[in-house]
């Protein structure tokens, strides 16, 4: 069995790409209405970021497996990870509150967006997953979704290549308007590949943190548009070696402008931070 459909039977009896516990996805939520038009939507990216290294060792093995079931009983995020995950999501949706910004949330029944199978190629099983995703969002009468991540963000608009999805998706930097820094000092930005070269997002955050207090520290060869590079996440499950070899050069690199290292997406900070303490967006700001 190839690994898209693999994926895509898991997406399809677990709403996830494994199975998973939905209690870790959802338990973050404090006082959000269930549903509504607008939502944030999470797709469980944050909350299961650090176990991407985990089952990327498993990939190249996928279609040797007739499921992945037994695997994800052994794994799950730490209470540590956990509760980081917890704390950034909590500290997006009080950001948004504090803004006026009204929207509800899915709990149990947030559908998973995936983005893997996009992101992995399996373009044929993206674009049958997307079709029930739209249908799902349509029945529950959503107009305007919230995202948290550049990975979710990036597949929710190709979509729109495969089926009639006409939801409105904007990420939650575009509500912030201003924000202030929860620290003083320098920092430098890591930025993701997809808002920073594909989704055009990123002068929306640099442009909130530097109005923050922070200082950015940049350099043309490390942090400009065309010259910074990649964490090495997305090529993980193809070569470990390399993709691990990216991410100590990459902080290493940025290291030399700033100790205090800021990422804006989940699977940037899971390949970074085991060689630096890395630092999310909504933990310097509020």
């Amino acid at each position: 069995m190839v690994l898209g459909k693999l994926i895509f039977q898991n997406l399809q009896k677990f709403g996830f790409p494994y199975p998973i516990d939905k209690s870790v996805c959802t338990s973050w939520a404090k006082d959000i209405p269930k549903g509504g038009e607008t939502i944030i939507y999470t797709s469980c990216m944050y909350q299961t970021a650090s176990l991407s290294d985990i089952f990327s060792k498993f990939i190249p093995y996928a279609e040797k497996l007739s499921s992945l079931s037994a695997l994800a009983k052994l794994v799950k995020p730490s209470k540590e990870e956990i509760d980081r995950a917890y704390r950034i999501l909590q500290n997006i949706s009080l950001m948004l509150k504090r803004r006026g910004v009204q929207f509800g949330y899915l709990y149990e029944s947030e559908p998973y967006s995936g983005a893997i199978l996009l992101e992995l190629g399996y373009l044929d099983e993206f674009a049958e997953y997307a079709k029930i995703v739209t249908d799902f969002f349509k029945q529950k009468g959503i107009k305007r979704i919230i995202t948290v991540d550049p990975h979710t963000h990036n597949a929710l608009l190709r979509y729109k290549e495969f089926t009639n999805f006409d939801v409105d998706v904007v990420s939650y930097f575009e509500l912030l308007g201003n924000v202030k820094a929860r620290m003083q000092g320098e920092i430098v930005v890591h930025d993701s590949c997809l808002y920073s070269r594909f989704l055009g997002k990123r002068e929306v955050y640099r442009s909130l943190l530097n109005s923050s207090g922070l200082k950015l520290v940049e350099d043309e060869l490390a942090t400009e548009k065309d010259t910074s590079y990649c964490c090495g996440g997305p090529i993980k499950p193809v070569n470990r070696e390399l993709s691990e070899k990216i991410a100590r050069l990459r902080v290493e690199q940025l290291k030399r402008l700033s100790e205090n290292i800021v990422v804006v997406c989940p699977m940037c900070y899971a390949n970074l931070s085991k060689y630096h303490k890395i630092l999310d967006f909504a933990e310097v700001v509020e």
